[in-house]
Order: structure tokens, then C-alpha cells, then sequence
């Protein structure tokens, strides 16, 4: 297959070109991901070109072919993104979460992982690639948290500013807001780091897609992280 530059936040990626028969499997499978979400159904739509690339980038990284939903032990499938694909560096001594949480302090900065350890980085699984898009808040009718800093290698992007989905003003009213979308491949170890201006208890979730080998997919509950 050809090679691909997929750019991301001013970044180049490696990737390589999908066939016919994969850009007509992402694009019919994809709505099925988003059927009974309207801020996922629009968010993906307003983000297609992006999600292509990121596929690209996948399919260089991990190999292929790209066969979506039903993808086999070693083909290259996609699925929201899960907590499992995504762990803290002390992923040995920490148990998997729905989301991260924590009781935050005003003005205090933390990074978003699991459990109570609030100074390392994320693991990405190295049999994955993901793909944010936006956060959502799971909990309370006060979410707390209002600004992402997320480091990715040596580049550090400019600071996402998410308050704005507290209202919900979106069709299905949940609490959710875009961030820039970027590829975090497979091995890799984004620094994510929240700020706050009220105190309290906040569960904030990663939303968007993940694309990797079908055996996988298929975990139930992912519970080790292969680094």
C-alpha cells in the first residue's frame, strides 16, 4: 500500500493509504458507534477526514487489513475508547476505572490516570491507537474541571479549554466538550494535566475512538496494559 503524511495539531505522522473496501467499512460502520448519541453522531461526522488519518496512521502502525466491528484476532478493528486502553504508569498497583476521578483542590493541577496517584503519566496500550476527540463528565451536577494541558514527546499544545461543556448544550444534554483532535499511538506516554476553580469531586472520561488488533477489541475488561 502507499505511505500517507497524516498531520496532526502541526505534527506529521507515517501513515498508509486505505483501500476502497476499508474507507467503505469505517464509513458505514462508523455511524453504528454514535447511533444513540447525538454529540458522538456529530462529532465524529464533523471530524471524518481526521478519524481517515488516524486510521492510517494506525493501520502503518499496527497493520491491517482495516476490517471495523468485526474485526478478527489479527485484523485491524475500532471501538470507542475504553479506560482499559489507557493507564496510568503505575498501572501494576492500580485497578481499572470507568473514568478518572478525584477530589480536587482549587486552583491545584493533577493528571488525568487512574486511582490516587496523581503524578505520573498515561501508558498507551502498545497494541492500540488512540484518538480523542472530547471529554464528558459522568458525575454531579458541578463539574469542577475546566482546562486540559496535554504534552505528547517533546511538544506541549496549547491549553484546551473545556468549561464551556458543563452547560450541555448539545441534543442529548450531556456534559461533554471537543478537544483538538490528536493521535496517541500505540507505546506512547501523553502527559494530561487538568486545572480546576472550584474544589470537589470530578469524573472526567476520554471520548473517542480506538483502533487496534481484534483479539483486543474482544476483552471484556482489559485489565493489563502492555507497554
Amino acid at each position: 500500500m502507499a505511505k500517507t503524511v497524516v498531520i496532526f495539531e502541526g505534527e506529521e505522522y507515517s501513515g498508509e493509504s486505505l483501500t476502497e473496501r476499508e474507507l467503505n467499512v469505517l464509513h458505514a460502520q462508523l455511524p453504528m458507534l454514535s447511533a444513540d448519541n447525538g454529540f458522538l453522531t456529530q462529532l465524529f461526522n464533523d471530524n471524518l477526514g481526521k478519524i481517515q488519518g488516524a486510521l492510517e496512521v494506525a493501520k502503518a502502525d499496527i497493520g491491517g487489513p482495516f476490517t471495523g466491528l468485526s474485526a478478527g484476532d489479527s485484523e485491524l478493528g475500532m471501538q470507542i475508547i475504553r479506560p482499559g486502553y489507557v493507564r496510568r504508569s503505575t498501572a501494576a498497583t492500580e485497578a481499572i476505572a470507568n473514568d478518572w476521578a478525584f477530589t480536587f483542590a482549587v486552583t491545584t493541577d493533577y493528571w488525568l490516570g487512574f486511582g490516587t496517584d496523581n503524578t505520573t503519566a498515561i501508558n498507551v496500550d502498545k497494541r492500540i491507537l488512540v484518538m480523542p476527540m472530547a471529554v464528558g463528565w459522568t458525575q454531579g451536577p458541578n463539574p469542577v474541571v475546566e482546562e486540559l494541558l496535554i504534552q505528547l514527546g517533546q511538544t506541549t499544545y496549547p491549553v484546551n479549554v473545556i468549561r464551556h461543556g458543563w452547560y450541555a448544550d448539545n441534543p442529548n444534554r450531556i456534559r461533554a466538550a471537543r478537544i483538538r483532535p490528536m493521535v496517541w499511538r500505540p507505546k506512547s506516554r501523553p502527559l494530561v494535566q487538568t486545572n480546576q476553580v472550584n474544589a470537589g469531586v470530578d469524573q472526567l472520561v476520554l471520548l473517542g475512538l480506538t483502533f487496534g488488533k481484534g483479539d483486543l477489541l474482544r476483552t471484556l475488561a482489559p485489565s493489563t496494559i502492555q507497554t
